[in-house]
């Protein structure tokens, strides 16, 4: 799973049409985070979110299945960022320079919009219900960016491996930095806790120097 915020942060090309899209996406995720963070799960309805968006519920389900899919939906949109941005890296860029390159944009967009993210770790660790479509979500992101690598490194990912190593590594260091950001009150900057990890992967995730400790 990768957790961050769901504002949208559309490129200047797209069309009207799909700006507003975007937003209104990004409305339904906003309003059902925020109603299960008051209420719980439970105690909210498909016609909740959608009265809260301003939009029709016939509009809420030409986005989602259901109000788990818009709590769980702002990972997804991550995913997208996060491909978008390896794509649109310049061809010369390595695989692994793009990657780094686009996880910490999402970083710095997470550190200057951070409420959602936040709502969504809270609604996390109370929900268990909420487990299999956080589980989806990750794997949709997963899939999505194995395809941009393999795209990118001009390899199948269907038969190499190289392309699937690389996102699960990429989901699992990007996970782990927001968690200890999170856990740790998010006192230090996330981009430099992610950057501490992807460092410590570059070195082969060698041991690092033993402190002494004082008796």
């Amino acid at each position: 799973m990768v957790l961050t915020s769901s504002a949208e942060r559309p490129p200047n090309d797209l069309s009207l049409r799909e700006r507003k899209k975007r937003q209104t996406r990004a409305a339904l995720i906003g309003a059902a985070l925020r109603l299960v963070a008051e209420r719980g799960l439970e105690c909210v309805t498909v016609e909740d979110i959608s009265a809260a968006a301003d939009v029709s519920v016939r509009t809420f389900f030409n986005y989602f299945r259901n109000k788990e899919d818009a709590v769980t939906g702002g990972g997804v949109i991550a995913g997208e960022r996060l491909t978008r941005v390896l794509r649109e890296a310049p061809s010369e860029v390595s695989v692994l320079a793009a990657v780094r390159t686009a996880m910490l944009a999402e970083a710095e967009a997470i550190e200057r919009d951070p409420e959602e993210l936040m709502l969504v770790l809270a609604i996390a660790e109370r929900t268990p219900a909420l487990k299999p479509q956080l589980i989806a979500a990750g794997d949709a992101v997963l899939h999505d960016l194995t395809s941009a690598i393999g795209e990118r490194a001009g390899l199948d990912p269907g038969s190499h491996g190289y392309p699937g190593l690389v996102a699960a590594v990429t989901v699992a260091t990007f996970r782990h930095a927001i968690f200890h950001w999170y856990d740790e009150g998010c006192v230090h900057p996330l981009t430099d806790l992610l950057g501490e990890a992807l460092d410590t992967l570059a070195t082969g995730l060698a041991e690092p120097a033993r402190t002494s400790v004082s008796p």
